[in-house]
């Protein structure tokens, strides 16, 4: 009995955390942009209208999610987020999520706007993901390593690299831009495991055309690189501190890291449709194979638990009702005590 305690007690650790409550929040993000503000104000489960607001060099996007649209996230089993399969990365991004599209759509129409290109417009989305605060995994959800959804990644208001590279690349997925997910090897005092993004810049023209430096080929393609995680990095040249700034296009390699094992992950994989506000309720494009996972484990469990515990509990010696001394099935009285087990022998009828 003990040992199916414990089993199950393990099986505990893997319930999902959730770290947003149904109650009303405000979550914004600021970020500076080609000499303007802006500001995604989040209306976390209120009651706010969407939209954009403009005024002089300031804009300002507010978005309304409903708890709903979290909860269907936040419940998804932690132990399908501790894969170590890198292609299980695509399966988090969500480009039809109701709201990601909506958040997706009025950074676009500020782009428009402003005349931007698709490259300045790809650098402008980019800053507002690095303006992301930066979360490990362990601090934010108690796993060392832990996959989060892009709407988790921002009313959780932060992640760590893959988390914010799959909330950069399902924007930049719904706008209609060519992207896919590096993960990789970064030396740059000590080796460390790493997710960015990659572009295929299709118009190499205007004001950021000039950071394009660092690329991948995939496929005939070249996916520039695009750094979810900071903004920029310090660096010592010639006894002088110099400022990388991660525009598309730009690697740590800039800022004097090693590449290593650079694997690019494709994301017409499978993964979550997403929240849809008109049906309310989550599904997978391919089949169900994987999204009964919790009820294969729990029958697992009985199959293997239960007949042990019916066997134990039918080999389980029977006991002197005096003593409780174990007995067997033929003694006649108890070895410990003398009670007579058996019961009594009725008196022989008399001769006739």
């Amino acid at each position: 009995m003990k040992y199916v305690a414990i089993i199950l007690a393990l099986s505990l650790l893997f319930i999902p955390l959730s770290q947003a409550s149904s109650e009303n929040n405000e979550i914004a993000y600021y970020w500076s942009f080609y000499g303007q503000n802006f500001e995604v104000m989040i209306d976390f489960n209120g009651s706010a209208p969407s939209g954009i607001y403009h005024y002089l060099n300031f804009w300002v996007i507010n978005l309304t999610i409903p708890y709903s649209d979290y909860k269907f996230y936040s419940s998804y089993p932690a132990g399908y987020r501790l894969g170590d399969n890198l292609s299980y990365l695509s399966y988090f991004a969500t480009p039809n999520d109701t709201y990601l599209q909506k958040l997706a759509h009025m950074l676009d129409t500020i782009a428009k706007e402003n005349g931007w290109n698709r490259l300045t417009e790809a650098n402008f989305i980019l800053t507002f993901v690095q303006k992301v605060p930066y979360v490990g995994d362990f601090q934010s959800t108690g796993f060392m390593d832990y996959y989060k959804f892009p709407i988790e990644t921002l009313l959780q208001q932060g992640g760590d690299c893959e988390d914010k590279s799959l909330l950069l690349a399902t924007i930049l997925y719904i706008l209609g831009y060519d992207v896919v997910l590096f993960a990789m090897e970064v030396q740059f005092q000590g080796l460390y495991g790493h997710v960015a993004v990659g572009l295929n810049v299709k118009d190499k023209s205007g004001p950021f055309a000039r950071y394009l430096q660092y690329y991948y080929p995939y496929e005939g393609k070249d996916y520039y690189y695009m750094e979810s995680t900071g903004s920029e990095s310090l660096i010592t040249s010639g006894g002088s501190i110099e400022n990388v700034h991660y525009w598309v296009g730009i690697s740590p390699e800039a800022a004097g890291a090693k590449i290593y094992n650079l694997t690019v992950i494709p994301l017409n994989g499978p993964h979550y449709n997403g929240y849809h506000q008109k049906y309310n309720y989550v599904k997978e494009i391919k089949s169900q194979e994987n999204s009964n996972w919790y009820v294969y484990y729990a029958l697992a469990l009985v199959a293997v638990f239960v007949p042990i515990l019916i066997y134990a509990v039918l080999k389980e010696k029977k006991r002197c009702p005096s003593c409780g001394y174990p007995i067997e099935e033929d003694f006649n009285y108890c070895p410990n005590c003398g009670y007579w087990l058996k019961p009594p022998r009725p008196p022989e009828p008399p001769f006739s």
